[in-house]
């Protein structure tokens, strides 16, 4: 099982939290990148990562509710950033992304355990957005906590990361489906939780 779902992890180039600007992407070789900006394209993390899977996670029940997320399984594993640009990541400002943004803690090894779902998703960072007319994708990643560093491994937290919150950001989208857009709410919109005809 821990095998098709690595699969389904990688298979995607990269999980969404809020557009490009916010993304986490895994490789079937264990690496990977962690990408964090603004809108106005501040830059506060663009980093390389490994991954590994952990000792598999007991198995979960899987709910049938044509209206809620079906559940793939969930995945046990440790990320470490490291301290190397992730590709693409604009190289005028390596030192900084590297040293001047995270504390060491931030480049330590942590376990995070991975719910990966189907269903009907927006961007997670677009939730509550009214006006727009939002994408729409079919999987879903939720982390039991951010794959941000917590606040507390941040060398500046107030200037700048405070106002977005990057380390309570635990769930990414993948795998945009045209077809589903404008088709009533998604399932990971808070108020579909609240419906009381959901």
């Amino acid at each position: 099982m821990d095998e098709a779902l690595s699969s389904i992890l990688c298979a995607e180039e990269r999980w969404i939290f809020r557009g490009l600007c916010e993304s986490i992407g895994f490789n079937a070789d264990g690496t990977g990148n962690l990408w964090c900006s603004c809108a106005d394209f501040n830059c506060y993390i663009a980093l390389a990562l490994s991954w590994r899977l952990l000792p598999p996670a007991p198995p979960v029940a899987r709910n049938a509710s044509a209206r809620r997320p079906q559940l793939l399984g969930q995945l046990n594993v440790e990320i470490t950033l490291e301290r190397k640009l992730a590709p693409g990541a604009p190289e005028q400002h390596g030192k900084y992304l590297i040293e001047g943004v995270l504390c060491d803690a931030a480049f330590t090894p942590k376990s995070f355990c991975i719910r990966i779902e189907k269903g009907d998703f927006i961007e997670p960072g677009a939730i509550r957005l009214e006006g727009f007319s939002l994408d729409r994708y079919s999987l879903r990643l939720l982390f039991d906590k951010s794959p941000y560093p917590p606040r507390e491994e941040w060398k500046e937290p107030q200037c700048g990361p405070d106002s977005l919150l990057f380390w309570e950001h635990a769930e990414f989208v993948a795998r945009r489906q045209p077809g589903l857009k404008g088709k009533g709410m998604a399932m990971n919109d808070r108020a579909w939780s609240s419906c009381v005809a959901c």
